[in-house]
């Protein structure tokens, strides 16, 4: 990978494996003093209204539920992969401010999805690894909790081993018939170019959608758009005719390595063709702590590069606005807040410093600043 300047740094191997796959693009971010930034109006918010006007739905973190303790739950998941031994030693460059804790633990899930609103993001997208995986087990108290709080869930669908664009698709009338009548669902009525519908309809992102057969992933979204779980389907690419090819309604990035400078053409392809557009914005990566091979850093530059990403999307006069990430502490890309921590032998990196803040308020550093570019951005 070509770092190109300061901003990424690669890491010889280690004997840790990737809890999944990783992006590959890297650049140096732009000037990110957002007091540069003229922001244009708007253009009309196409989701469904909250009952909080600060909360935007055009505004959608992804959302890690996979983690569980010993606790609350028997034992670690996710926080002690690759050998690593929680509570002090966990899987990832960072430390949480509520330590390594449950996704199942329904206190945390209401102070999460509150971190949410005080951010001003409306809406989640669960990462989901297939029926009956941990992550679809929690699904019945996080839309419990969802409902309480006023967010809006949407779905990250995951590759997990078998997945097929026939069984992706099933799994989404799958999940509509669980959670298809949830107040919680996100529901947006937005037409694109691949569906002309005027209804409103339940969100998916699809991850890595490349390793389908285009002709398979364009006859199933054809087969789903005539049926009563037609959705708007998002696809991960950094390229609009990525959805045109497969019939999708548009397309997300995810990449917290892309090149903020790239985001206007993809915005303005979309525009273009009538897709949605939901590019992300991420504050940094570092994924250390959890890979065998391509050990990355994308540095947060206390700051810097979040904004960088922010003021591309804005700039280009964007639709939606996806963030990377809430919670994917493996790969260093969270908000959620995460404090100064020591214990044997390792030292975390932490939010210290970050737009000049230190102590308690570091910690919700990144949340506080999504507050104000959601803000920003809803107009």
């Amino acid at each position: 990978m070509a770092a190109c300047g300061v901003s990424v740094t690669t890491y010889p191997a280690t004997d840790r494996p990737s809890p999944r796959a990783a992006t590959t693009s890297a650049s140096r971010p732009p000037s990110a003093d957002p007091t540069d930034l003229a922001t244009p109006s708007p253009p009309a918010d196409s989701a469904s209204p909250t009952a909080d006007p600060a909360v935007s739905e055009r505004v959608t973190a992804f959302f890690y539920p996979w983690y569980r303790n010993v606790s609350f739950d028997g034992a670690w998941v996710h926080w002690n992969q690759l050998k690593h031994s929680p509570p002090d030693d966990i899987a990832s460059s960072f430390y949480p401010v509520r330590g390594p804790y449950s996704s199942a633990d329904p206190a945390v899930m209401a102070d999460q999805l509150r971190e949410h609103v005080a951010a001003h993001v409306g809406v989640i997208s669960v990462s989901w690894w297939g029926q009956g995986s941990i992550e679809d087990k929690v699904l019945p108290g996080l839309f419990a909790a969802a409902a309480a709080a006023n967010i809006r869930i949407a779905f990250h669908l995951e590759p997990y081993q078998g997945q097929t664009a026939a069984s992706m698709v099933a799994d989404i009338h799958y999940l509509l018939g669980k959670y298809g009548s949830s107040p919680a669902l996100y529901r947006v009525a937005r037409p694109t170019a691949s569906d002309a519908s005027t209804a409103p309809r339940p969100v998916f992102y699809v991850f890595a959608a490349s390793r389908f057969a285009p002709a398979d992933l364009k006859a199933e979204l054809a087969a789903l758009r005539r049926t009563a779980d037609d959705a708007i389907v998002l696809v991960h690419s950094p390229k609009a005719v990525s959805a045109t090819r497969v019939g999708a309604d548009g397309v997300y990035t995810y990449d917290a390595m892309a090149d903020p400078a790239a985001l206007a053409s993809l915005v303005a392809d979309c525009r273009a063709a009538d897709l949605l557009c939901s590019p992300s914005v991420a504050p940094g990566f570092d994924n250390r702590q959890a890979v065998a091979t391509g050990q990355i850093v994308v540095d947060r530059a206390n700051g810097a590069r979040y904004d960088a990403m922010w003021q591309a999307v804005i700039g280009a006069g964007a639709e939606w606005v996806s963030v990377t990430t809430f919670n994917e502490w493996h790969e260093g890309t969270q908000i959620e807040p995460a404090r100064v921590y020591a214990a044997g032998g390792r030292t975390y990196l932490s939010f210290e410093g970050a737009y000049g803040k230190t102590g308690t308020a570091a910690e919700t550093a990144y949340l506080d600043r999504t507050a104000m570019w959601v803000t920003r951005f809803a107009g």
